[in-house]
């Protein structure tokens, strides 16, 4: 087992434990909401970096099959009991995704890029598993967010962009800002990218929904939204 697969290991049995406890109840992010409004129906779905199967909550009404693959056997487990088709996989190993090609009409890759060495290898072999006019729905952090601009300003702190404290940042090695990740979705193939605000952060906060009309939403998803979704297809 190799250091990277050793953290994850313990990073998801940690997460476990937690949920197993009345403390730490399981609950559906804003990213995944957002997420499950976006992606279409079709016969095979792929979620990179799957994590404990989060996507079979919205993913099993739309698909035939669903699949998944993530560096941890113990988050692995808990996916294919819900019965996701896993299959473990080092996403840092520079290595293709262990599918055929154009085989996935929708692939969904949340809050995973920031973790890998090179996004770009990782988008581009995602492009060759992805179907003609296939969808690929992306997340990940957004380092423009008013306020991580403000820690680094005026904390001198580098923003972390993550509550995981698991390992130094929580294992994010690369930031985005919405230019940055249509630059690389670009490069890896792909059409131009089309990014999404999270609509449940308005039903929370009366004020972001209030600076989202006075600012409009490009601006909103610029600096006031802490993640970046974006939705491209495969021509």
């Amino acid at each position: 087992m190799t250091k990277a697969q050793q953290i994850y290991e313990k990073y998801w049995k940690e997460q476990h434990a937690a949920a197993d406890s009345d403390c730490h109840p399981r609950f559906v992010g804003e990213i995944i909401d957002t997420v499950s409004k976006l992606l279409k129906e079709g016969s095979k779905v792929l979620d990179v970096g799957c994590g404990d199967g989060s996507i079979m909550k919205f993913a099993e009404p739309k698909f035939d099959e669903i699949h998944g693959c993530d560096i941890s056997l113990t988050a692995l487990s808990q996916a294919a009991g819900m019965g996701l088709n896993s299959v473990c996989a080092d996403l840092n190993a520079n290595t293709p995704l262990p599918y055929r090609s154009e085989i996935f009409d929708a692939i969904s890759c949340l809050e995973v890029l920031e973790h890998i060495m090179d996004p770009l290898h990782l988008l581009k072999d995602i492009h060759r598993v992805l179907r003609p006019h296939g969808q690929l729905i992306l997340s990940t952090p957004n380092i423009r967010y008013f306020r991580n601009i403000g820690k680094l300003i005026f904390k001198g702190e580098f923003p972390h962009t993550t509550n995981d404290s698991f390992i130094w940042g929580g294992g994010h090695i690369h930031y985005f800002t919405r230019k940055d990740l249509g630059s690389l979705i670009k490069n890896a193939g792909f059409n131009r990218a089309v990014f999404h605000v999270t609509e449940g952060q308005f039903v929370h906060s009366c004020k972001r929904k209030l600076f989202s009309t006075l600012t409009g939403k490009f601006l909103f998803g610029e600096w006031l939204c802490g993640s970046i979704i974006a939705e491209v297809f495969k021509t």
